[in-house]
């Protein structure tokens, strides 16, 4: 630790993470440093035997009033700033301010990332709630450089609790991650032998208890204090020791002890606190189910816990503390019953969680954090809605959510998460209100969105993911713009070309940022094809031609053959069309049938659009309608008569839930048929 500082580091999370930051210090502060490493000089000073003292807020200041004061002190006198990164501590405007706060007065000072929730990579048109870094994070530090921070990922699937944890104490004394793995691993394999064999002690203890508590009435009490005391152990810090070095089992013979404690006690007679333990007991359970892929499982034990936290939240209805609990519970049911495919039972829980939050809000109208559950909230059942197709309660749930950021929004130029979530839920009511209000009303929505980018609220210059989001919403204003219709003008195609072609500066910049990132790459290849569109339509076909040899060409990386997914699958699609839109353009009408037909070949094969069902209209009627032109092209005008006539059978019910540029498909082939009727009449 520095000369002059106090704490070794300053953990900053969001109120949502307070239960997986209270266990990081825990485990930082009770880390013992390998002997052999102890006292060794490295570029932060000796190697300390001990991690202490390790300063989280709301441990360290419960007494103080000057909150502010507190914790600029704080920041101002620690070595390190530990950031726990998932979707709530970007949503987080304390998280924000303290990172910057940090940096203000530590501009050497080192930064941290503890990757708890969400994903770094993540999409944030398709997966809008996964982003994980705050956006302080990824300012520009005191030299005016923005990097990507050092990041500890506590996901199962990337690093791990444990070896992100031996990250963190790799970074806080100095030394390298191979030599501190060198050293623990032994140290750890002693541990597990240990304490494995404490927990089964413990049960044992437990079991042992129990029976003298139900035989002794006089020893009861003293008994029931001892078993609970045991029980808190359980539940936190023999967790906390198991669960990093991979013994799920253990942990799941401890939760089965614990109820099965509880059981024996009888549920009607517990207390708040003894119901609190319980449906810890059950959300343990679930954690271990879900982490272990068996969904059934976990819904179960969370709807157990829901049952506890129910039972708590009626006793002590106006207790903030007992209404977020309860509110969690809710949340989990509801999430685990959506992917389970109950989405009845997924619909009551979110609204109920809607609900639950309201009611934080009211309880303490300034809480930020209520105020963000709110609006998550309303996005829970929001997308529940889009995965329903059901666009009309979809659009209202996505409003409420945007108002509800506005409210966050509003009066705070410098609330940047908050603008970010607003700019994120205006593209979701330009999607849904292009199907519901038509293409007009989402054009119109889709400007406000990149008003409200270029409005200075949101700076992206430095941040990629937002430099995506940017080109994600041109396009989709382009793809409106360019869709044929009654009120498509002219000028409409010009716009989306002048859009389009600074959106390609854009997107070749994030490929050539990151060229192995996916994600970037997709969203290069869906801006080149949308502009090949434009240029079609414009009669540009060399133009359309050099657009579309671009878009293949961010196609040809190793890594995008194996990429799956829906939105993969789409851009596939979309490349073979203007592949032989090109080619009918040209006058290649053999060529063009070639492509398309291998196009609505491919379409026929997919059996799961996860989310992107809805484009499944458009890339049919629209391959269909130019195979139907190279056919008639060819002499062959019955064929192609027949194929608009199914493009018209299959489309026709569903010509209200379809989007703009699908009817437009569906208008072209009616027309077509009509004129045959005409002609044949």
């Amino acid at each position: 630790m520095s000369v002059g500082t106090r704490y070794r580091a300053f953990i900053s999370y969001s109120h949502r993470d307070q239960a997986f930051a209270r266990a990081l210090h825990r485990q930082l502060e009770t880390y013992r440093v390998p002997s052999r490493l102890v006292g060794r000089e490295t570029a932060l000073g000796s190697v300390p035997r001990r991690l202490t003292p390790i300063f989280r807020d709301r441990e360290d200041l419960a007494a103080t009033g000057d909150l502010t004061a507190s914790v600029r002190d704080a920041l101002a006198n620690s070595g390190t700033l530990i950031v726990v990164c998932s979707p709530d501590a970007v949503a987080s405007r304390w998280v924000n301010e303290e990172i910057r706060a940090y940096r203000q007065l530590n501009p050497g000072g080192t930064i941290l990332a503890a990757v708890l929730a969400g994903d770094p990579d993540a999409d944030p048109e398709a997966e809008p709630q996964l982003a994980c870094f705050p956006a302080a994070l990824l300012e520009p530090g005191a030299d005016g450089v923005a990097s990507e921070p050092v990041a500890a990922d506590m996901r199962r699937e990337a690093d791990g609790r444990r070896m992100a944890l031996l990250k963190l104490v790799a970074g806080l004394i100095g030394v390298s991650l191979d030599q501190l793995i060198q050293r623990d691993l032994q140290r750890r394999q002693r541990r597990v032998t240990a304490i494995t064999g404490a927990s089964v002690l413990l049960s044992a203890i437990m079991v042992a208890l129990t029976l003298l508590a139900l035989s002794a009435r006089s020893e009861a009490e003293r008994r029931k204090a001892e078993a609970e005391d045991l029980i808190e152990f359980m539940l936190n810090d023999l967790r906390d020791n198991l669960e990093p070095v991979g013994r799920l089992d253990a942990l799941d013979a401890v939760g089965a002890k614990v109820i099965e404690y509880y059981d024996n006690q009888g549920a009607a007679t517990m207390t708040s606190d003894e119901l609190g333990r319980r449906a810890r007991a059950f959300h343990l359970l679930g954690e271990i189910d879900s982490a272990q892929g068996d969904l059934n499982n976990a819904y179960q034990h969370f709807r157990i816990a829901y049952e506890s936290t129910s039972r708590i939240l009626a006793v002590e209805p106006s207790m903030p503390e007992r209404i977020y609990e309860h509110a969690q519970s809710t949340y989990w049911v509801g999430y685990f019953a959506w992917r389970r495919g109950d989405l009845d039972g997924a619909e009551r829980r979110f609204v109920e969680y809607r609900d639950l939050a309201y009611q934080l809000v009211d309880a303490d109208p300034d809480n930020l954090e209520w105020q963000t559950e709110v609006a998550y909230a309303h996005s829970n059942i929001g997308s529940l809605y889009v995965g329903q197709r059901r666009w009309a309660d979809a659009l209202i749930e996505a409003r409420s959510a945007v108002r509800q950021f506005r409210v966050l929004a509003a009066g705070r130029p410098d609330a940047h998460a908050a603008w970010t979530e607003l700019a994120q839920g205006l593209a979701w009511v330009a999607s849904i209100s292009e199907i519901t209000d038509g293409r007009d009303a989402s054009i119109a929505v889709l400007h406000e969105q990149l008003e409200l980018y270029e409005s200075g609220r949101i700076d992206s210059t430095d941040d990629w993911r937002l430099r995506r989001n940017v080109i994600a919403a041109e396009y989709a204003l382009a793809r409106l713009l360019i869709t044929p219709s009654e009120t498509t003008t002219e000028d409409d195609l010009d716009m989306a070309l002048a859009i389009l072609e600074s959106a390609a500066l854009e997107a070749s910049a994030l490929v050539a940022h990151e060229p192995d990132n996916l994600e970037w790459r997709l969203i290069a290849v869906r801006q080149r094809l949308w502009q090949a569109q434009a240029e079609l339509y414009s009669g540009d076909v060399t133009g359309a031609r050099d657009a579309y040899v671009a878009a293949t060409g961010f196609m040809a990386h190793p890594a995008w053959g194996g990429a799956e997914g829906a939105r993969f699958a789409v851009s596939r699609l979309h490349a073979s069309l203007i592949e032989g839109r090109i080619f009918a353009a040209r006058g290649d009408f053999e060529a063009a049938q070639t492509s398309v037909e291998h196009m609505l070949a491919t379409l026929g094969q997919v059996d799961d659009w996860d989310g992107a069902l809805e484009r499944a209209p458009y890339y049919y009627a629209a391959g269909a309608n130019t195979l139907a032109d190279s056919l008639e092209a060819q002499g062959q005008t019955d064929d192609a008569h027949r194929i608009r006539e199914d493009i018209v059978r299959r489309l026709e019910p569903i010509r209200e839930r379809i989007r703009t540029d699908s009817a437009a498909e569906l208008a072209y082939a009616r027309e077509s048929v009509d004129r045959a009727l005409i002609r044949a009449e």
